[in-house]
């Protein structure tokens, strides 16, 4: 059997890409190395979809509303609990820098008079709300597994050599013939380039070190931005429902090649000021606060050194596509832009009911709590 399509990398880039795929009736299949799907970064997420708030560049914020009704979709159709539709963004300055583009990109922001519960005790100048869905992302991950279960695959790929009208890819002792390859693969992406048969170019990817802190007791169900401070809080869940809200801060350096990610105590200190001095009453409501680190690779070609402001989709050979989201949020338009670069008249999506249809957690993703979280702080 051959393949119109096989993804490579099994994170969220790559299950939407196989959602998708297989939605437009392509024969197509994922393929990861260990069984524990999203195990690389993808569980240590924040899993935020941004709607743009957090950003005053027109074009990314364009980008971030685009994508924002394609995910609800996405979890009206798989049925993912919306748990929360509290979220604030905050300024300590002068916020017109920010709304004069949210207003340029018609992004709805409604001005906060009274304190809310969740922004107990803050020094903030001004404050906006706005409705927006906060979901648990391992049940995300959990569905779209079960959901394309019977098309994933696992184990290390060996080889990828040319075949008639395609790629002929070894894994261990079995052979995937397919038409397209799409590379979805994160740090992993520049040894499968060059594995590719005479194929010269590279792809350059950059990854930054994320320090982010847990934070339990009696924390409000929300997520929280203050953007001209670089503070951003996100909700995620315990197995019971209950809320831990996930605080990163600052901008998340590159690291050198090789380099591993270590605790910074320098930022940690920062970190806990800025929400002691700007969220007080959150500081004292998160009685338990615990560390853990994570690592976000971003196409090094569409930085020079900065954040990326859109995803890295390109086709860099004859049948080969790389995929570098760049911002999880993004991850839905970089697998529709990545599709049509395979198969470009094709139908367009298909919204196919799950009614019916009975979905399971997968064990592993009911039984994690929040990846790596290495000291109380």
């Amino acid at each position: 059997m051959k393949y119109d399509c096989v993804i490579v990398g099994a994170g969220i880039q790559g299950l939407l890409l196989l959602d998708q795929a297989l939605a437009r009736g392509l024969n197509a299949c994922c393929i990861d190395r260990l069984p524990r799907v999203g195990d690389g970064q993808t569980l240590r997420s924040q899993f935020y979809l941004h709607r743009g708030h957090f950003y005053a560049e027109r074009e990314l914020i364009n980008q971030l509303h685009d994508a924002y009704p394609k995910w609800r979709e996405l979890m009206r159709r798989l049925r993912i609990n919306v748990r929360s539709t509290e979220s604030y963004v905050g300024f300590v300055g002068d916020p017109s820098a920010w709304t004069r583009v949210w207003t340029l990109c018609d992004l709805h922001h409604v001005p906060v008079t009274a304190c809310p519960p969740a922004l107990e005790g803050n020094h903030l100048a001004h404050i906006y709300r706005f409705s927006h869905a906060m979901f648990d992302g391992r049940e995300l991950l959990a569905k779209l597994v079960q959901r394309n279960r019977a098309f994933l695959k696992f184990g290390t790929i060996d080889a990828i050599d040319e075949g008639h009208d395609g790629y002929q890819m070894r894994v261990g002792d079995s052979t995937l013939d397919t038409h397209h390859i799409v590379l979805c693969a994160g740090a992993g992406t520049p040894e499968l380039v060059g594995m590719l048969p005479h194929v010269r170019k590279t792809v350059s990817v950059q990854t930054r070190a994320c320090q982010v802190l847990a934070m339990r007791g009696r924390v409000p169900d929300a997520s929280i931005v203050i953007p001209d401070a670089q503070l951003f809080i996100a909700p995620q869940y315990e197995a019971d429902g209950s809320p831990v809200l996930l605080y990163t801060h600052g901008a998340d350096p590159l690291l050198d090649n090789g380099r591993r990610a270590v605790v910074d105590p320098t930022r940690l200190h920062a970190q806990l000021n800025a929400l002691k001095s700007l969220l007080p009453g959150l500081h004292a409501a998160a009685n338990e606060r615990t560390l853990y680190l994570a690592q976000k690779t971003e196409s090094a070609a569409m930085s020079g050194g900065k954040h990326p402001n859109g995803p890295y989709v390109e086709r860099i050979a004859d049948g080969v596509v790389c995929v570098l989201p760049n911002k999880l949020s993004l991850a839905i338009n970089a697998a529709e832009t990545a599709l049509s670069m395979i198969e470009p008249e094709q139908a367009p999506l298909h919204a196919e009911s799950l009614v019916g249809v009975r979905t399971h957690l997968l064990r592993a993703a009911a039984e994690m709590r929040f990846m790596s979280e290495v000291s109380p702080v």
